[in-house]
């Protein structure tokens, strides 16, 4: 539309980052990059006070997220890569071996060995937050301290054969385990005392 209000004939314009944030501001559209934002607000009242519910954002895309699931679901079936069961399709993820924030492109793009399928009980969260980690030989361990209300879920993947350990992503395991693990690769690996929820060194 013209300024007049009367049609204006043309064409689609391509908008940088800049120009697309311009264009919603003057819409009254308020643009916030922090999913957060407005979760104080409301934590101590009955009612949520953060504003709408919904808005719209700005942000990139993981274009390879789908290929990536669809890659490990042909390449090692249904089956959890950590604790070995097969389950359902939507109750398996294409989890990040070595976390996609951390990797250069090249990395991201190597889709067949930087990700494997983990389930959505427990081992998918317990991979990425370190409380697990893969040894050089492929055989899972402890690794961040755990706390005591997840000790049963431990103990059953402690000492098994992770799946999606070979040689080609034997590089990405070892990276998650120096970064969980605040140890070098070559020292002797921690293992889990069932009971106390202790770790002991092997010597």
């Amino acid at each position: 539309m013209t300024t007049a209000g009367t049609l204006n004939r043309g064409y689609f314009y391509n908008l940088d980052r800049e120009g697309a944030l311009q264009l919603l501001q003057q819409a009254g559209l308020k643009i916030n990059d922090d999913p957060d934002e407005g979760r104080d607000e409301a934590a101590s009242t009955a009612q949520y006070l953060g504003g709408p519910s919904d808005k719209w954002t700005l942000g990139a895309a993981r274009t390879e997220q789908r290929f990536l699931r669809n890659q490990q679901l042909q390449l090692r079936g249904s089956s959890c890569s950590l604790c070995g069961q097969s389950f359902p399709e939507q109750l398996l993820v294409a989890a990040h071996i070595k976390p996609r924030s951390a990797c250069s492109e090249k990395e991201r793009m190597d889709t067949a060995n930087v990700s494997m399928l983990a389930c959505l009980f427990g081992c998918d969260a317990l991979f990425e937050f370190g409380y697990i980690v893969v040894g050089e030989s492929g055989v899972m361990q402890v690794g961040n301290p755990l706390p005591e209300q997840v000790g049963n879920r431990i103990e059953g993947l402690v000492g098994r054969k992770c799946r999606a350990h070979d040689e080609q992503s034997r590089g990405y395991f070892a990276w998650h385990l120096q970064a969980h693990s605040g140890k070098l690769i070559n020292q002797p690996q921690r293992t889990f005392d069932p009971g106390p929820l202790t770790e002991r060194v092997l010597r």
